[in-house]
């Protein structure tokens, strides 16, 4: 039984029907009140034709006294006349209003045209055609508490009940700390590991146990873009972890194609993301719209948004939404949080579920919600966005504005909107208001019958194979590092001056006995430093690891394929940068020129840089921050040099902790020495006496403990062991933060 016959069979309150806010029953749709509402802003004639519905009615303004006796609410009406807006506005700034608008005038018209569903032509489009299979989530007395230091713990949210249909879209409104992102969260699955939920959840009248990711998608602010893809590159890639490999290539693309289209990013298909190091890129409400299509490569059936609108302007914020608006009439259960919007945009609200300390005000439409407010005496003044009323009349920040002087007046007259109310009796009276209203006992007795009705669930399992994910992750870091020119581009630079000036200041060393502890020397600092640069690729790697971690939630890859596609695509440039380098450093410092020599030397400073990223990467996976993960690389960077064997012998280093097992763990002891015993066997050096000294017995004299690591090839092999360690010790942390995260899901669902 399909969700659309079934919701009609019940009896919805008229309050809780699907209809335009401000709108009666004979009112327009909502893609007819977005357009009015541009015509007004582009002629303010037009709003003489649509002010009969479009502004709610005049309303005689009270507010809310609470009976000393026993705390119950009575509505009273205020004192004093509604203050009008001016009739007529400054002709310069209402010229260069309309102007603004008027270059917007395509662009609006277009969204506009494509939430009627005329838009997006070409490719296959992922909202075209109604879905199948349709998703209605019910949440019933959802509490979600966090775990806070030394065992306290506090409510996010208390006791929610609500419900999203299909094709609806449904905003979660209110101010900041109200619970908005938690409740979106608590619904999606997502929510972090020191919280605890209680309650009902269910998905089409089924408890839900987990969302699969086939079913929903989950849009963050941002993190999950590889900033040097274009907009295309990126959708494709995306396509091929997702998709199985039974499609042909070619609905691939057409899907990408579509998606493309259903966004409104065909004009910037070509365009680089953009962001760090790489200029402007892409604008930040596309960059929006990406996020939103990469989930839609799927054709989930819920849409979860976390504050689409956020440091958007006006026009990127209204396609953005037009874009979900979109979604929820191919089908989808679209859900978004948001803190203030334009009034084109809140015309595209069905549902509003309006929050404050994490508990309900209001949930249904925003008509009904302007005739709650009315009722508890805060009606929402003409022409005034009701979004803007809403959070006005709940924002504990707008305490702090009677302060104002120019503000002051108007509370003291009587005239603002709010009165002179705080903040706090305006929620308790409007909580206490919704408790006992008609429309919260309407909302409970809707969950409660469509939890009784047990829609089909669907539980898709394909994706593309292991190897073909492999392939592409193996791809795509390769073009992301050879595009990003902090990736290893810049590095290189770095790395050219540095051995410029190592093999300058031991230019031509010789074979004089003096040369001896110098050529230690040379090795040591080439060998350091190299791998001390390093930490340069840092952000780099934790933006890679922010994509994997997106992917990971969305099942598209697993822990080894991430780990084996950074290692093998990263082989090539930091082979490339191994064999630069030395090659500039061991010519200048004159070392002995045999290839077998010189390629021992190129291989361990290329299995040193290798083992410095892979430190990097299991580092950059458990560190919160960026800052805090070089600092804590640094220092371990640091540590090795000093155990090293330089600073002080290995065998003179204290046995506790510095010798074991930091020394035999550090990979600068087994470098340094490798290269020492390198260049130094079969190596004669000249002195005042008439034997020469050989190359080993002026090693063995500078470092007693070098025989004891058994030659060169051995430091080589523990070199490369300890390079293949650090990507297996990446892959253990990975992994366990993936059970460790599946084990906190399956705890929730038992609480739920």
């Amino acid at each position: 039984m399909e969700t659309e016959s079934a919701s009609s069979s019940l009896s919805i309150p008229r309050s809780h029907r699907k209809s335009s806010p401000h709108a009666s029953s004979s009112s327009p749709s909502s893609p007819e009140v977005v357009e009015a509402f541009f015509h007004v802003l582009v002629d303010p004639q037009a709003i003489k034709g649509t002010e009969s519905w479009m502004a709610p009615p005049r309303l005689s303004r009270s507010r809310a006294e609470t009976s000393p006796g026993n705390g119950s609410s009575k509505v009273a009406p205020f004192s004093g006349d509604v203050v009008e807006p001016e009739e007529e506005p400054d002709s310069l700034r209402r010229e260069e209003h309309q102007l603004q608008i008027a270059r917007a005038t395509p662009l609006l018209e277009e969204s506009i045209k494509d939430v009627s569903g005329d838009g997006g032509a070409g490719g296959r489009s992922a909202v075209k055609k109604k879905l199948d299979k349709e998703a209605t989530l019910l949440w019933r007395d959802l509490t979600v508490k966090l775990e806070g230091k030394r065992g306290h713990s506090y409510k996010v949210i208390q006791s929610l009940t609500g419900y999203a249909l299909p094709s609806t879209l449904t905003a979660i409104m209110g101010p900041s700390n109200s619970g908005k992102s938690s409740l979106l969260r608590a619904l999606a699955g997502t929510l972090p590991t020191n919280a605890k939920m209680f309650g009902e959840i269910l998905l089409n009248g089924h408890p839900i146990h987990r969302l699969t990711h086939k079913s929903h998608a989950y849009v963050r602010k941002g993190g999950q873009l590889l900033e040097t893809l274009t907009v295309r590159e990126t959708l494709f890639y995306s396509a091929l972890l997702q998709l199985p490999d039974c499609w042909p290539c070619a609905e691939k693309n057409a899907l990408v194609d579509g998606v493309i289209a259903d966004m409104q990013l065909q004009e910037f298909s070509t365009t680089i993301v953009g962001g760090y190091c790489r200029g402007k890129g892409l604008p930040l409400g596309e960059k929006r719209r990406l996020s939103i299509a990469l989930e839609l490569l799927e054709n989930p059936r819920l849409v979860f948004v976390e504050k689409p609108v956020e440091d958007l302007d006006s026009i990127s914020g209204f396609l953005v939404m037009t874009c979900l608006k979109r979604l929820a009439i191919g089908g989808c259960t679209v859900m978004v949080t948001t803190e203030q919007t334009c009034l084109e945009i809140t015309n595209l609200f069905d549902k509003i579920f309006l929050l404050a300390k994490g508990k309900t005000l209001f949930f249904g439409e925003i008509s009904a919600c302007l005739e709650h407010f009315e009722n508890s005496g805060f009606p929402c003044p003409r022409f005034q966005n009701p979004s803007d009323h809403f959070l006005q009349a709940i924002n504990w920040d707008f305490d702090r504005v009677a302060s104002f002087q120019f503000l002051r007046q108007d509370f003291e007259q009587g005239s603002h909107p709010l009165g002179h109310l705080q903040t706090s009796v305006i929620i308790r009276t409007l909580e206490t208001a919704y408790k006992a209203s008609t429309d919260a006992a309407a909302v409970e007795n809707l969950v409660v019958q469509l939890s009784k009705q047990e829609l089909p669930v669907w539980n898709a399992s394909y994706n593309a194979t292991s190897l073909t994910r492999l392939a592409v992750t193996i791809w795509r870091s390769f073009l992301n590092m050879s595009r990003d020119f902090m990736f290893y581009w810049f590095r290189c630079i770095l790395y050219i001056a540095l051995m410029l000036c190592i093999g300058t200041v031991y230019y031509q060393l010789g074979n004089s006995s003096t040369s001896i502890p110098i050529r230690a020397s040379a090795i040591f600092f080439m060998v350091s430093f190299l791998s001390l640069l390093a930490i340069g690729s840092f952000p780099a790697l934790a933006r890679e690891l922010q994509v994997y971690r997106w992917e990971r939630d969305g099942g598209h890859t697993r822990p080894v394929i991430f780990v084996l596609g950074n290692m093998l695509s990263s082989i090539p440039f930091l082979f490339l940068i191994s064999a630069i380098c030395s090659g500039i450093g061991y010519f200048l410092m004159g070392f002995r020129p045999v290839f077998q020599l010189f390629m021992y030397y190129v291989v361990n400073v290329f299995l040193c840089l290798t083992f410095a990223e892979g430190l990097l990467m299991v580092i950059a996976s458990v560190t919160p921050a960026v800052f805090e993960g070089i600092i804590v690389a640094t220092s371990i960077q640091i540590i090795t040099m000093l155990v090293g064997g330089y600073f002080c012998r290995v065998s003179d280093l204290p046995k506790p902790v510095w010798k074991y097992p930091a020394s035999y763990i550090a990979y600068q002891t087994y470098a340094v020495e490798g290269l020492l015993q390198n260049e130094y066997s079969g190596l004669k050096f000249s002195n005042n006496m008439a034997v020469a000294l050989s190359g080993q017995e002026s090693l063995r004299r500078l470092y007693p403990n070098s025989d004891a690591r058994d030659g060169k090839w051995f430091n080589l092999l523990i070199l490369a062991a300890l390079s293949l360690g650090s990507r297996m010790l990446l892959y253990v942390t990975l992994f366990v933060g993936e059970k460790f995260r599946v084990v906190h899901q399956k705890c929730m669902v038992e609480k739920v």
